[in-house]
C-alpha cells in the first residue's frame, strides 16, 4: 500500500489550542499508557469502529527520550506512539490512537474534520460526559470544524469519514455509497455517482450532478464517499465522448501516511 500526501492541515493548530487545555489522568510508566490502549482498543465501542485496529495490532509505545512532541509513526516495523514523559496522559494517548485509526485515510487531513469528530466520541466514551463537552466547547471557541457522526454500513461497522470527503470533493465526481429503501420496505446498498454540486437545506440532502440529471441522495442514509479518478468514468458522468450511454441515477461500483 503506497501513502499518498495528506491535504494541507490547516486546522492543526486549532485542535491542539482546544485540546491541551483539558489535560487528562496522568500516565506516569510507559505500561500505564499500554495499558489504557488496551482498555480503549479491546472495547467494544472502538471494535464497532475500527475492526481491523485490534489489539494484535496496538502501536508500541516508545518513551520518546529527546523528543518534543508526542507522535504517532509508521515505522518499518510497524506503528509506534512516541510518549515523552510530559505527555503521558489519558488525553493523548487518546489522541494518538485516533491518528492510528486513521493512518490509512490518506486523502484526508490529519487534523481535520473527522480526527475533530473521532476524538470527540472517543474523549465522551473514554474521558466522561464533562471532559466531552468541555472539549466541544473549546471547539467552538477555537472554530474547530467537526464532522457529522458515523454512519452505519453494511456489515454494521460504523464508518467516519463520508461527509468530509464530500466536502474536499465539492465539484468533483464521488461515488456515494448509500441504504436505500426497496421494495416492502427492504434495505439495499447501492452507489450513486455524480459530480457533488451542493448540500441540501439544513444538509439533510446529497445533490450530485449526472451529466443533466441531478441525483439527491438523504445524507442520513449515506456511509461512504470516495473521489472517481478513472478517465472513462469521468467522461461518462460529464457527457463527453459517450453520448450513446443514457444517464443511470444508481450504477453499482465496487468498494474499494502516518499522521503527527
Amino acid at each position: 500500500m503506497s501513502y499518498k500526501r495528506p491535504p494541507r492541515d490547516a486546522q492543526r493548530r486549532r485542535v491542539y489550542l482546544a485540546e491541551t487545555p483539558l489535560g487528562g489522568r496522568r500516565l506516569p510508566l510507559l505500561p500505564d499508557c499500554a495499558a489504557f490502549a488496551d482498555q480503549v482498543v479491546g472495547s467494544l465501542w472502538w471494535q464497532a469502529r475500527f475492526p481491523a485496529h485490534g489489539l494484535a495490532e496496538m502501536p508500541r509505545f516508545r518513551p520518546g527520550q529527546g523528543a518534543r512532541h508526542a507522535f504517532f509513526r509508521l515505522d518499518e516495523d510497524g506503528p509506534t506512539i512516541t510518549l515523552p514523559r510530559r505527555y503521558r496522559t489519558t488525553g493523548v494517548v487518546l489522541h494518538e490512537l485516533c491518528h492510528w485509526a486513521l493512518a490509512e485515510e490518506d486523502d484526508l487531513p490529519n487534523h481535520g474534520r473527522t480526527f475533530a469528530r473521532l476524538l470527540l466520541d472517543a474523549t465522551n466514551e473514554f474521558g466522561g460526559g464533562q471532559r466531552g463537552e468541555a472539549l466541544a466547547a473549546n471547539y467552538a471557541q477555537h472554530r474547530v470544524h467537526v464532522g457529522r457522526p458515523p454512519h452505519t454500513d453494511p456489515d454494521g461497522r460504523l464508518r467516519y469519514a463520508w461527509d468530509e470527503r464530500l466536502h474536499i470533493g465539492r465539484g468533483r465526481i464521488i461515488d456515494v455509497h448509500h441504504h436505500e429503501v426497496a421494495g416492502a420496505g427492504n434495505i439495499t446498498t447501492t452507489c450513486t455517482r455524480g459530480v457533488f454540486e451542493a448540500w441540501g437545506r439544513n444538509r439533510s440532502k446529497v445533490r450530485l450532478r449526472y451529466q443533466s440529471e441531478l441525483l439527491v441522495v438523504p445524507a442520513t442514509s449515506v456511509w461512504d464517499a470516495r473521489r472517481v479518478s478513472n478517465v472513462d468514468d469521468l467522461l461518462d458522468v460529464f457527457g463527453a465522448g459517450r453520448p450513446e450511454r443514457a444517464p443511470a441515477a444508481h450504477r453499482p461500483v465496487p468498494q474499494d501516511a502516518p499522521h503527527q
